[in-house]
C-alpha cells in the first residue's frame, strides 16, 4: 500500500492553493475521519458510489463520503480539507464525468498532483438512456426502444454504440447554477441490473490498488451482485398485479430506469435537473395526466419540495402523496435504521411504485 507522507504534502500544497471553494462541512470532516487502521482508504463523492464500495470492500477499506450526510451535493462545493482528505488516500470513487464538476475538478487535481491515488468510475461501460425531455409534463419511460439488453442491463448490438455513450453523451447532474445537463440520463443505478456494473467497477478498481485482497473484493462482489438479482426479482413480482402503467412525480424525472425496468411510465414536472422550476404548461400537463389515468397518488422526491405535490392533491382528484428517491443520500432516520442502497429501493421506492400502481 502506497505511504501517505508524499500525499500529506501535496495536501497541503493543494489546500494552500484552494481558491473559491466553499462548503459548510459537519462538525467532523473527512480529513479528520481519515484514520483507516492500515487498511485501504476510499474517499467516495456520492452516496450510492461510496454504499456500493462499502459493500465491496468490506473490512479490507475504509470508505468515508466526501459530501456531509444529509447533504445530497447539488450546489456544493468541497473545502480544503475534503480535497486533503482526497489526496491523502489511496482511493476516491466517483459516478463519472460531468455527474458533479467538484468531483470532475478533484480527479483532475489527483492526475496531475497526486497520480498515486486510484479514480474509479462507477459509471464505466453502463448502457445510459437519453434524459427524458424538460418542463413538459411528459417524461415517458424508454422501455420500447427496440434494443435488447443482456443480464448487465448493457446493450447488445455493437461496440460502436458503447463508445458514443462514453466519448460525446456523458450525463450531468447540475447543481444550482443551472449546469448543461447532456444528452443522457445519469440515474442508472435506479436499474439493478445496470449498478451490477457499477459494482463490478469496484471490484476491479479496489483490486488494482489492493491485489492482496482480492478474493475479498471478488467474494463481496458476487454477494452484492446476488442480492441486486433478489432486489431486481423482488420488484417485477410486487409490480407484476399492478392495475396502472403510469405514474406522476411532481419534481425532477430521476425515475425513468426504474420505469425502462420494470415497465411503466413515468410522467414528471421537469427533466433531470434536480432544481428545475415546473412551468405553468407542465403543470397543467401533470393535471392532465391524473385525470386521464385515475391516478390516486402522486409521488414526490424526497430531498424535494412537496409542494408541487401537494397542490397537484388539492387540484386534482389524486388523493396521496407518496415519497420517491434517487438516493443521493438518506434521511437521518434511515441512518439510523443502517439503511443502504438496496434498503431504500424496497422501503421507499419499491413500496411507494407498488401502492401508486396499484400492486398492493
Amino acid at each position: 500500500m502506497q505511504s501517505h507522507t508524499r500525499r500529506a504534502v501535496l495536501a497541503a500544497g493543494i489546500a494552500a492553493a484552494a481558491t473559491g471553494l466553499s462548503g459548510c462541512l459537519a462538525e467532523t470532516s473527512p480529513a479528520d475521519q481519515n484514520q483507516t487502521d492500515g487498511r485501504l482508504d476510499v474517499q467516495s463523492s456520492f452516496f450510492v458510489a461510496g454504499d456500493f464500495t462499502r459493500r465491496v470492500a468490506g473490512d479490507a477499506a475504509t470508505v468515508t463520503d466526501l459530501v456531509p450526510f444529509g447533504q445530497h451535493g447539488h450546489g456544493w462545493e468541497p473545502g480544503p480539507d475534503v480535497q486533503r482528505a482526497v489526496v491523502e488516500s489511496d482511493v476516491v470513487v466517483y459516478v463519472g464525468e460531468e455527474f458533479q464538476p467538484w468531483a470532475d475538478n478533484i480527479v483532475a487535481n489527483l492526475e496531475q498532483d497526486a497520480p498515486a491515488v486510484s479514480a474509479i468510475p462507477i459509471r464505466h461501460g453502463v448502457d445510459l438512456l437519453p434524459a427524458p425531455g424538460a418542463n413538459d409534463g411528459s417524461d415517458a419511460h424508454d422501455g420500447h426502444d427496440g434494443h435488447e439488453t443482456g443480464g448487465n442491463g448493457t446493450e447488445e448490438h455493437g461496440e460502436e454504440h458503447h463508445e458514443t455513450n462514453e466519448d460525446e453523451s456523458e450525463a450531468t447532474e447540475g447543481d444550482e447554477d443551472g449546469h448543461d445537463h447532456g444528452v443522457m440520463d445519469p440515474h442508472f443505478w435506479l436499474d439493478p441490473t445496470r449498478a451490477k456494473q457499477a459494482v463490478e467497477n469496484v471490484r476491479a478498481g479496489l483490486t488494482e490498488v489492493d491485489a492482496e485482497s482480492r478474493d475479498a473484493y471478488e467474494t463481496n462482489a458476487k454477494s452484492f451482485a446476488a442480492d441486486l438479482d433478489a432486489l431486481d426479482t423482488e420488484f417485477e413480482e410486487r409490480l407484476a398485479d399492478r392495475t396502472r402503467d403510469v405514474v406522476l412525480v411532481a419534481g425532477h424525472n430521476a425515475f425513468q430506469y426504474l420505469g425502462n425496468r420494470y415497465d411503466f411510465e413515468v410522467h414528471a414536472l421537469t427533466g433531470v435537473a434536480p432544481d428545475a422550476t415546473p412551468s405553468p404548461k407542465a403543470v397543467r400537463e401533470a393535471q392532465r395526466v391524473v385525470e386521464e389515468h385515475d391516478l390516486d397518488h402522486v409521488l414526490t422526491p424526497v430531498f424535494e419540495s412537496d409542494r408541487a405535490a401537494q397542490q397537484l392533491v388539492a387540484e386534482t382528484d389524486a388523493t396521496t402523496v407518496l415519497p420517491l428517491t434517487p438516493i443521493p443520500t438518506v434521511k437521518p432516520e434511515w441512518a439510523e435504521r443502517g439503511w443502504g442502497y438496496l434498503d431504500v429501493m424496497r422501503e421507499v421506492n419499491l413500496d411507494s411504485l407498488s401502492t401508486a400502481l396499484g400492486a398492493t
